[in-house]
C-alpha cells in the first residue's frame, strides 16, 4: 500500500519544488515584501500547486481529460506522471491548465503584496521626511573629504531654506542616504540582498557618483556667480537651474529609496526592525504599519492542542468499540489539520479583507461571515482529499463530512471574532458566551448530519453511545476552539494598535544625533584628486 503511494510522493515533492520557483522568479520577488507574507503566500502557492496536482490526478484518469487538455500522447503513462508533467515541463504548452496556474500565481503574489509592499515603503520615505544632522555633515566631511572634488565637502549641508543653501541642503539628502546604503553592505544580515543584486548596485553606485560629481560642479559655478551683479533675467535663470537641480536631486533620491526597501525587506526579520532600520538611517517620521501580525504561533499550540484530544478521544472509542486505534490516529491527524487550515484562513480573511470585517458602529456582516465559513469548508475538505491522494475515490463522505463541520465552526468563529469591534477590552463574559455559542453551532451540524444519514459508522457502539459521543466529543472541540481564537484574533489587533502607539510615542521624542563611524571592509569611491 506504501509503495503505491511512493509515486504519487515523488511526484507532489517535484509540483512543489516548480512551483517554488515559479514564485520566487524573478528572485526581486523575495526583497518586494515582508518576510512573513513573502513565506505565507509562498506556502499557499505550493499548497494550491499540490492541490491542482491531486485534481489532475484524479480526472486524468479518464481519456476525454486527457484529450481536454491535449495530453493523449502520454496516455500510456500513468496518471499522477501525466499531471506532473503537465505542471512542469509541458505547463506551456497547455493553455487551460496555464491560465489556471498563471491566475493562482496572480493571486498569490498579490496576497503577498509583491511588489506592492515595496512600492508602498518607497513612497512613504519621502525626500521631506528624511534628516540631516550636524553630526551626519561632519561625518560625511570627514568620509569623503576630497572624495569628489576639494569643494566637495562645502556644498554639505544640514540644513537651507533658500537659493544656494537649499540646493546644497537636497545635495546633503542625497549624498546621507547613499552613504547610508552602502554601510548595509558591511552588515551579516544584508550582505546575502548585496550579493544578489550585486551588478544592479553597482550600476546604482555608478550612477549615484556621477550625479554627485556632476552637482559638486554646478553648485561651484552658482556659488562662483553669487557675486555676478544680476538682473531679473540673470534671477530667471538661476531659478530655472535651482529647479532643475532640485527635479536631479529628487530623481536620485528616489532610485536610492526604492532600492533601500528592497534591502530592509529582503534583511529585516519584521515589522518593528524595519522602522527601526529607517529611523537610524534618518526617516524619523516613518510609522510603522497597523497591520496585526498572523498568530501563526498561537494557532499552532491549539493545533497541539485538538490533536492531542482528538488522539485522547480516539483511543477511548477504540477501545469501546474493539476498533484498531491506528485508523483513528489517522483520521485525527486529518481532522486536525483540516481544522486549523480551515482556521487559519478564517483569520486571515477576516486581517486582510474589510469585507469580513465590520468597522466599530457598523452592523455585523453576516452574509461575510457565510462566505468565510463557505470558503473555509471547501478548503478543510481540500486538506481531506490530500489524504486521499492515490485512492481509488478522491472525495468520500468523510472529506463531506469534514468540509461541511469546519465550514460551520468557522461560520461561527468568524460572527465571533467580529462580535466586539470596539478599540477596548471585551467584557469578561463575552468570551466563555463565544466559546458556548461555538459549541452549540457544532452540536447543531452534528445533529443534522446523524439525521441526513452522514454520520460515520460505529461498530459495537448502542445508537444512543454513538448518537451521544457523535454530538458532544465534536462540540466540547468546538467549545474549546471558540474560547480561544476570536480571543487570539483580538490580541493580535491589540498588539498591532500597541506596537504603532508606543511607536508613535518614540517619533514624538526628539532622538539624540547618530555617530556615523567608517564602514569596515568597504572601500570609499577611488577619485584620482589630482585630476
Amino acid at each position: 500500500m506504501a509503495s503505491d503511494k511512493l509515486p504519487y510522493v515523488a511526484c507532489a515533492v517535484l509540483i512543489a519544488i516548480y512551483a517554488w520557483d515559479r514564485f520566487n522568479t524573478p528572485l526581486s520577488n523575495r526583497s518586494s515584501t515582508l518576510r512573513a507574507l513573502f513565506w505565507s503566500s509562498c506556502f499557499g502557492y505550493v499548497l494550491s500547486a499540490l492541490a491542482l496536482f491531486g485534481v489532475l490526478s484524479f480526472l486524468l484518469q479518464a481519456a476525454d481529460w486527457q484529450k481536454l487538455l491535449g495530453l493523449g500522447g502520454q496516455a500510456s503513462l500513468p496518471a499522477p506522471l501525466i499531471a506532473t508533467l503537465a505542471m512542469t515541463t509541458l505547463l506551456p504548452s497547455i493553455p487551460m491548465l496555464k491560465r489556471v496556474d498563471s491566475w493562482l500565481l496572480a493571486f498569490f503574489l498579490d496576497w503577498g503584496a509583491i511588489p506592492a509592499e515595496a512600492r508602498r515603503r518607497a513612497e512613504a520615505m519621502t525626500p521631506s521626511s528624511f534628516t540631516v544632522t550636524a553630526a551626519d555633515v561632519a561625518a560625511l566631511s570627514r568620509s569623503y573629504d576630497g572624495g569628489y572634488g576639494d569643494t566637495f565637502t562645502e556644498h554639505l549641508r544640514e540644513k537651507g531654506a533658500a537659493g544656494l543653501k537649499r540646493s546644497e541642503y537636497r545635495f546633503s539628502r542625497v549624498v546621507k542616504l547613499y552613504d547610508q546604503i552602502r554601510r548595509l553592505a558591511a552588515e551579516a544580515r544584508y550582505r546575502r540582498f548585496f550579493v544578489e543584486t550585486g551588478d544592479e548596485f553597482a550600476t546604482l553606485e555608478r550612477q549615484i557618483e556621477s550625479f554627485m560629481r556632476r552637482a559638486v560642479t554646478s553648485l561651484d559655478g552658482v556659488a562662483r556667480s553669487k557675486g555676478v551683479e544680476g538682473d531679473a533675467a540673470y534671477q530667471e535663470l538661476t531659478a530655472e537651474w535651482h529647479g532643475r537641480f532640485a527635479d536631479d536631486c529628487r530623481n536620485h533620491f528616489i532610485l536610492l529609496v526604492r532600492f533601500l526597501a528592497r534591502a530592509v525587506l529582503r534583511s529585516e526579520p519584521g515589522e518593528a526592525e524595519i522602522v527601526a532600520r529607517l529611523r537610524a538611517i534618518g526617516f524619523a517620521e516613518i510609522e510603522p504599519s497597523n497591520a496585526p501580525e498572523f498568530p501563526l504561533n498561537s494557532l499552532t499550540v491549539l493545533g497541539l492542542g485538538i490533536f492531542a484530544y482528538l488522539v485522547v478521544t480516539t483511543i477511548w472509542f477504540s477501545y469501546r468499540s474493539h476498533a484498531p486505534a491506528g485508523v483513528g490516529l489517522v483520521v485525527a491527524g486529518k481532522i486536525t489539520l483540516a481544522r486549523i487550515v480551515s482556521l487559519g484562513f478564517t483569520l486571515w480573511l477576516l486581517q486582510q479583507f474589510t469585507l469580513f470585517r465590520r468597522e466599530p458602529g457598523d452592523q455585523p456582516r453576516y452574509f461575510a461571515y457565510l462566505i468565510n465559513g463557505v470558503l473555509a469548508g471547501a478548503l478543510a475538505a481540500g486538506v481531506g482529499v490530500l489524504f486521499r491522494v492515490g485512492g481509488d475515490v478522491l472525495i468520500t463522505v468523510e472529506e463531506v463530512r469534514i468540509g461541511l463541520l469546519s465550514g460551520i465552526l468557522c461560520t461561527a468563529v468568524a460572527f465571533c471574532c467580529d462580535d466586539w469591534s470596539e478599540n477596548s477590552s471585551p467584557p469578561r463574559w463575552l468570551q466563555p458566551a463565544e466559546a458556548i455559542g461555538c459549541g452549540l453551532a457544532m452540536a447543531a451540524g452534528t445533529a443534522l448530519l446523524w439525521f441526513a444519514g452522514l454520520a460515520p459508522e460505529m461498530p459495537n457502539v448502542s445508537p444512543e453511545l454513538g448518537l451521544a459521543a457523535w454530538i458532544i466529543l465534536p462540540s466540547a472541540m468546538a467549545t474549546m476552539i471558540g474560547s480561544c481564537v476570536p480571543h487570539i484574533y483580538r490580541v493580535s489587533r491589540c498588539t498591532a494598535a500597541a506596537r504603532r502607539a508606543l511607536a508613535m510615542q518614540q517619533a514624538a521624542v526628539p532622538a539624540q544625533e547618530p555617530r556615523l563611524l567608517p564602514i569596515p571592509g568597504v572601500p570609499l569611491p577611488h577619485v584620482d584628486k589630482a585630476a
